[in-house]
């Protein structure tokens, strides 16, 4: 199996080759289209239909179709409610598109008992649901600290959370793989853990220096809520049994251009986050998996921290072949991005 982009569309992949050159702002985004083999030949024609695969003209014209496809077919908006419990493959109006065409899971939906970790910014809740981050924090460090109450008022405010959000898949990490970050308390946590984790799940928009907007050269800090929870309350898939839940690897068509996304070849189970600063052994890399929307609950909030160390932008490309090194290695594929990224090895 191929990347599919390579020869979909004689067009398209001219403008991805020219636009993959590492001159242009997005060049690891065209990359990881040419190298990405999960595609199906129906999401690609979905995607398709959004104008989306065409010899653009420019990479903001590409964006603003891809922009477009996210919109109707990802970020679906459900029908202003909590994401359901249980849901059906066949509802465009319910299911995003990452879900609704025959996909190869992970064998992690499988394991129920097994923990993913997610992260929020607070400043979304604060957007979201119009409240100030002293009375977001109030709560949540409150229902950390299992004040009498404070779950149940912690609850109340994430149900409202997820009713007004749209129903776009989730990313989250695999706990196994950064718990090394935290001890059995906050206090014996490592001091740099919130950091860390941002680095570790690659979550390169997660950056101060971006994120203000006073002063880039002095930046803040980015606030955030981690949520740690069993596969077992991840929604249900029509057709699934009631032991599997669909945990299924990123792919580029689900969701925004990022500078730190790298796809997994076609014999992962799991996608694999790319590191942002540290070099770790290739058989450490941080697996992430993608599943339904769902409402986050308060006796999963596992953690309360900030961020406050800017990524550097130039560490991207030596990260970028790193990365595909332990992917080589650890899929036997020494062929695999050698022609999207021979550059970099």
């Amino acid at each position: 199996m191929t990347a599919l982009f390579t020869n979909y569309d004689p067009d398209f992949a001219s403008f991805l080759v020219g636009t993959a050159s590492p001159g242009n702002d997005h060049w690891p985004t065209a990359r990881n289209f040419l190298l990405d083999e999960r595609v199906s030949r129906g999401r690609a024609e979905c995607y398709g239909k959004h104008g989306a695969i065409a010899g653009h003209e420019t990479i903001a014209a590409w964006r603003r179709c891809h922009e477009a496809y996210l919109e109707k077919e990802i970020f679906v908006r459900g029908d202003s409610e909590e994401p359901p419990r249980r849901i059906d493959a066949q509802d465009p109006d319910i299911c995003p598109e990452t879900f609704r065409y025959p996909t190869i899971f992970s064998s992690l939906g499988g394991t129920l008992g097994s923990y993913l970790i997610r992260v929020e910014k607070i400043s979304d809740l604060m957007d979201t649901l119009n409240q100030s981050f002293e009375d977001i924090l109030t709560w949540t460090m409150d229902a950390l600290a299992k004040k009498p109450g404070a779950l149940q008022d912690l609850d109340a405010l994430l149900g409202q959370f997820a009713s007004q959000r749209d129903y776009r898949p989730a990313f989250a990490g695999v706990w196994e793989d950064l718990s090394d970050l935290f001890g059995e308390v906050p206090d014996e946590d490592r001091s740099d853990w919130a950091d860390a984790l941002r680095n570790r799940l690659g979550l390169y928009h997660y950056d101060p220096k971006q994120s203000s907007t006073v002063d880039p050269n002095k930046p803040g800090s980015i606030d955030i809520l981690v949520f740690r929870y069993p596969v077992e309350v991840v929604p249900c898939l029509s057709g699934f049994d009631d032991g599997m839940r669909p945990l299924t690897v990123p792919c580029v068509l689900d969701g925004d251009f990022s500078q730190a996304f790298f796809p997994s070849p076609r014999e992962s189970d799991t996608g694999h986050a790319m590191d942002l600063v540290d070099i770790r052994p290739c058989g450490e890399l941080t697996r992430e998996v993608l599943h339904p929307a769902m409402r986050l609950q308060a006796e999963h909030l596992f953690r309360v921290g900030s961020i406050t160390r800017p990524v550097d932008p130039k560490v991207i490309r030596d990260r970028r072949g790193f990365h595909l090194i332990c992917l080589q290695e650890r899929f036997d594929r020494s062929e695999y991005g050698r022609h999207t990224d021979q550059d970099l090895l």
